[in-house]
């Protein structure tokens, strides 16, 4: 009886660490590099590099490789024969909760340089650059430079809570 109960706690625990634990987003495009880091689990990075890569690291486990050396699976084609209904029901109810499970993202650095590559269009943005909320994160140019950096994070259980609601 007394297994059962520490099984039963220790399983408590492990689903308990996982759906608590953090969940780090990262987008920067002037390395060409994302990642998702679970803290305390793993982390899958895709960045450029002469190639496009990815590499997923978990405890006990790490691989590399290209996508090119990723294989496609054959794909199956749809039987067409079937009740063709009204889907605008089901994309309105799956932007609803996308839009949700966006909106528990906690944004945590955001940096965005824009070039629009037209002198009188940037001069007209330019302005942006001092708006106060903005100060630091927003920068018009006119140096034809293009990048974004964005940090946000999450934890599961905030993820799990807006796509059931």
């Amino acid at each position: 009886m007394t297994w059962v109960i520490i099984i039963v706690l220790f399983i408590c625990l492990l689903l308990g660490f996982l759906f608590f634990s953090l969940i780090v987003v990262e987008v920067d495009t002037r390395i060409a590099k994302a990642e998702v880091r679970w803290k305390g689990i793993g982390t899958v990075k895709i960045w450029y590099e002469d190639d496009w890569w990815l590499s997923m690291k978990v405890p006990f486990y790490r691989k590399t490789l290209r996508f090119t050396d990723i294989k496609k699976g054959s794909k199956k084609t749809k039987d067409s024969s079937g009740k063709r209904g009204n889907k605008w029901p089901k994309i309105m109810r799956m932007l609803k909760k996308t839009t949700r499970v966006i909106k528990t993202f906690k944004l945590i650095e955001w940096q965005l340089a824009i070039d629009t590559g037209d002198y009188c269009t940037n001069a007209q943005l330019y302005s942006m650059n001092f708006v106060t909320r903005k100060f630091g994160h927003l920068d018009i140019n006119f140096r034809g430079e293009n990048f974004l950096v964005l940090k946000v994070n999450n934890r599961p259980w905030k993820i799990l809570y807006a796509f059931l609601r």
